[in-house]
């Protein structure tokens, strides 16, 4: 098992976590120590997704940078050896558990994460380094300076199992940033919002998940929150285009007084639109062009002064388009409904399986003598199967007619 360690300088029990869940990108297994200001990643399941430890390693640290903290990254078999080598000024790699003495040896006594008190006492008696602390017996140090620096030396080596409390990524996201001083300027307010959309990034990358609503409040000390609502047109998680639709609200909205506190909520997350393109197919990049034409004219002019067409429930041509507002959306059923390749003639039912959503009615037939007129659901039975079922209007006898593989 490997474990990559991040020393950073956020000492903020909210920065850490902000960082923790940024992390979950790179592994499922993450557990941080405050005091310490340290992050641990198990990364030894990762390294084939990520086709190996150097591209991790970079990923890692490219990430650290546009999050603008500085922080020194080590590999080692064990979380207290790669807090080890992480303070030191560079560490390679340590792969395999019998190489780390050989790596630790050298190192001077104090970088040991030991109490201070037992840490001058070892100096006072001459021990100065790593390897001549492991050179001495045990149980002579268990007795000199109790069970807890043996125990320490045990998860050093590897020698006894070094459980840490996995941190758990919330199922929604909430980030604050408090300044410590009031900000006057809105070019004050733009890095420590990057940075939380950069955090936010990576923990809807951890959780293969997107947005598509964001709201940003910036609290003042004697006024009410400035709240900024965005939206985007298709799901979202890119940090560079969340921030530049927010830069857009933001400098066309006037601040009543200095921001203390930036405070930032998700709570409704979606799957992130499939944009694997085929060989010769441009629709979905046009498509994607579209849509960011769309999100910067609402953060520019308002969500009302962006309009479209939509329809309405009415067969008069006069009567079934209307102009609406772009952010609102349409109870009609999507212009392709959905419908199963397995065609069956229609059958009998008796007894109904759990019905989903709402009925699609059609009617047909009138022109030919043979008017009919039904209620058409898709619904799940026990087994996990989804059928295509319509329920007969004049005679209100149920028919199955098509099932979906």
């Amino acid at each position: 098992m490997l474990w990559l360690c991040i020393s950073s300088p956020a000492q903020d029990k909210h920065a850490l976590k902000g960082l923790a869940s940024w992390a979950g990108q790179f592994s499922s297994c993450i557990s941080f120590d405050i005091e310490r200001s340290l992050l641990w990643l198990e990364i030894g399941s990762s390294l084939r997704y990520f086709s190996g430890l150097p591209v991790l390693l970079e990923k890692v640290v490219a990430g650290l940078n546009a999050l603008g903290l500085t922080a020194t990254t080590a590999v080692a078999p064990t979380p207290e050896a790669a807090a080890l080598l992480a303070r030191q000024s560079y560490a390679p790699p340590i792969l395999k558990l019998e190489h780390l003495y050989q790596a630790i040896a050298p190192l001077p006594l104090d970088a040991l994460a030991l109490l201070p008190a037992v840490s001058s006492g070892l100096q006072a008696s001459g021990v100065t380094t790593v390897a001549e602390l492991l050179a001495l017996p045990r149980d002579a140090l268990a007795r000199r300076w109790g069970m807890q620096l043996t125990d320490y030396l045990q998860r050093l080596l590897g020698e006894r199992a070094d459980p840490r409390k996995t941190y758990r990524v919330p199922q929604t996201y909430q980030r604050r940033f408090e300044f410590a001083e009031p900000v006057q300027t809105i070019e004050g307010l733009l890095f420590p919002l990057r940075r939380i959309l950069y955090e936010l990034q990576g923990y809807l990358r951890g959780r293969d998940a997107a947005l598509q609503n964001l709201s940003v409040a910036f609290r003042h000390h004697d006024h009410s929150d400035t709240v900024l609502m965005l939206r985007t047109t298709d799901p979202q998680r890119n940090a560079l285009r969340l921030f530049a639709l927010l830069r857009e609200k933001l400098e066309r909205t006037q601040l009543p007084g200095a921001v203390m506190e930036i405070r930032l909520a998700v709570e409704r997350f979606m799957a992130l639109r499939d944009t694997q393109l085929q060989l010769w197919d441009e629709g979905q990049r046009d498509d994607a062009g579209w849509s960011q034409l769309l999100d910067k004219l609402r953060a520019r002019l308002g969500e009302q002064a962006v309009r479209r067409l939509g329809l309405r429930d009415d067969h008069r041509p006069e009567k079934a388009w209307c102009v609406e507002n772009e952010a609102a959306t349409s109870d009609l059923p999507p212009a392709f409904p959905d419908r199963p390749l397995w065609l069956l003639a229609p059958r009998p039912i008796h007894q109904l399986p759990k019905l989903l959503g709402t009925p699609e009615r059609i009617e047909a037939g009138w022109w030919t003598g043979e008017d009919s007129s039904r209620d058409y659901y898709i619904a799940r039975t026990s087994e996990g199967s989804r059928w295509w079922l319509y329920r007969e209007a004049a005679t209100a006898r149920w028919f199955l007619q098509g099932i979906w593989a």
